[in-house]
């Protein structure tokens, strides 16, 4: 049975030194070390919950401008194209002008070469009509008949020529 003699109290007195110092040179240093990695742990699980916080933030703001920059570049744009499109219209505009008055200055210049025209060959007939009629009268002295016929073929071939237009 069971016999309480000096060597168990000795082998009771060991077990109670040796959980004392156990305790303070190994469980207590492991414990220590234990509760400092669990505040690390804890700081770092804190610090990225901010982290991640802020990123949002962030994100929205960048959200937020990204719409801004959007709705910007999207009038930029449309004042853009009125605008290219004002020059357009001011542009055709005035080469519609320009080609108004060129058509205007042409017909004007084809108006005068015709008259123009129109006076060389009356003044080519009457001559021709002068010559016929020196031909017929058989006369020498041409200046003075000359010039009254010519002056009346002219007189005669305006007044045809009035009543024709």
């Amino acid at each position: 049975m069971l016999k309480l003699d000096w060597n168990l109290l000795f082998i009771l007195i060991n077990l109670i030194v040796f959980y004392f110092l156990m305790r303070k040179f190994l469980i207590k240093p492991i414990t220590n070390i234990m509760e400092e990695r669990k505040k690390l742990i804890e700081d770092g699980l804190s610090h990225a919950r901010e982290s991640q916080e802020e990123a949002s933030k962030l994100k929205a703001q960048y959200e937020a401008s990204l719409v801004g920059a959007r709705s910007e570049s999207q009038k930029i744009v449309s004042a853009a194209k009125d605008n290219a499109r004002r020059e357009y219209d001011r542009v055709l505009e005035e080469a519609r002008r320009d080609a108004g008055e060129l058509m205007d200055a042409a017909g004007k210049e084809i108006e005068l070469e015709k008259k123009k025209a129109l006076n060389d060959l009356k003044a080519q007939v009457a001559e021709l009509a002068v010559d016929a009629a020196r031909k017929v009268t058989g006369e020498k002295d041409y200046s003075r008949q000359d010039m009254e016929l010519y002056d009346k073929f002219l007189e005669e071939a305006g007044d045809d020529h009035d009543a024709d237009d």
